[in-house]
């Protein structure tokens, strides 16, 4: 009988194992050629498009919050036929395309993206949001495979306060969570909560826990990161500590199986401590085209992909201002760039063995 993986190595695994065949073929290949390939800089597994820094919430927590106040005028996004352009080179690249903003719901050309996304074939296109307007789109569903979802508390007064809405916007996000939940039923559409631990909901994630197992829904919870770590009016909170604590216990016991996240990096949550980031491994595009060099802490947007034949080709134009590679003062402790980081460090460590 084979040995049950521990929670530290389950996570890997699950990361992974959300891979179809090309991506994973990706991997192998990039673990293959890595000690040749400036740590994975020039070979991404995937990327992150913020769509458009457009947003019909304002949470006060939000890591994109200094982009959403300077809008369109620093950051436009790009017309339509410029957006199938720059998809065309992301895809020469990379098979997994993720959507973010501000809201992509808002996005005037969001359905057209998603038709062009499928027409390049990419392997698996997921997308965030905060499910206000989801009601008005709910034909996207059909045109993604994964979906990372932000709520916040569990109630409607607890998550209009952390979304900086009104409570029958913030009912209305709640409500479309059943349309998330008949697609999940209908096509297997991969559902994440985002549940982002900030000081107005510190005492309800717990509660949260038990709100998306009722669901079924997978559930990543996050500290609200400041550029560059985290907010010590979190941190300075006994109650933080508290709550990862039982988390740590929840994910060595198995008591929420549906809890994302490995037991190392709830350990990181507590004692923050810098990690060795790799921020390429899923580069970030901002609306208009740019790369962030190397990732959204620089401010750095001097490389542009439409610029370039492909994704690979930008990244590799950028080297020159990445400094240090991997970065190893990484401080943003979001499970997504934590997680993957680990991975591609393991990967390497045992192909440099």
């Amino acid at each position: 009988m084979s040995e049950k993986p521990s929670a530290d190595r389950l996570r890997s695994w699950d990361i992974l194992s959300l891979l179809s065949p090309r991506p994973m073929w990706r991997v192998v290949r990039g673990v293959a050629r890595a000690p040749l390939d400036s740590d994975f800089a020039g070979s991404p597994l995937a990327v992150c498009w913020f769509l458009t820094f457009a947003c019909n919430a304002r949470c006060s927590f939000c890591c994109k919050a200094a982009e959403i106040r300077q809008g369109r005028d620093a950051f436009p996004p790009l017309a339509l036929p410029d957006a199938r352009r720059l998809m065309e080179r992301i895809r020469r690249t990379v098979d997994i395309l993720y959507l973010s903003g501000g809201e992509p719901l808002v996005h005037p050309h969001l359905s057209e993206i998603l038709d062009e996304a499928r027409r390049l074939e990419f392997a698996s296109v997921g997308m965030s949001s905060n499910l206000i307007a989801l009601d008005e789109h709910a034909g996207v569903l059909d045109r993604l495979d994964a979906v990372a979802v932000s709520i916040h508390a569990p109630d409607v007064a607890g998550h209009a306060r952390c979304l900086g809405v009104s409570e029958a916007v913030a009912a209305r996000a709640l409500a479309n969570l059943d349309l998330l939940a008949e697609a999940h039923r209908r096509r297997g559409l991969k559902v994440i909560v985002n549940c982002v631990i900030n000081p107005d909901n510190v005492g309800r994630v717990m509660d949260m826990v038990e709100f998306t197992a009722q669901r079924g829904f997978l559930l990543e919870v996050v500290p609200a990161n400041e550029h560059g770590g985290v907010s010590p009016e979190l941190t300075a909170n006994p109650a933080y500590g508290e709550l990862i604590d039982r988390l740590i216990e929840l994910r060595r016991g198995g008591g929420a199986p549906h809890l994302a996240g490995s037991t190392a990096y709830y350990r990181n949550l507590k004692t923050l401590r810098p990690f060795r980031c790799f921020p390429y491994g899923v580069p970030n595009i901002m609306p208009d085209g740019r790369l962030c060099t190397p990732c959204d802490i620089s401010g750095q947007y001097g490389v542009n992909v439409l610029e370039h034949e492909s994704l690979k080709a930008a990244v590799r134009a950028s080297l020159p201002m990445l400094g240090a590679y991997p970065c190893r003062q990484g401080r943003c402790f979001k499970a997504g760039i934590m997680e993957r980081s680990r991975l591609f460090g393991l990967l390497l460590s045992r192909t440099n063995e």
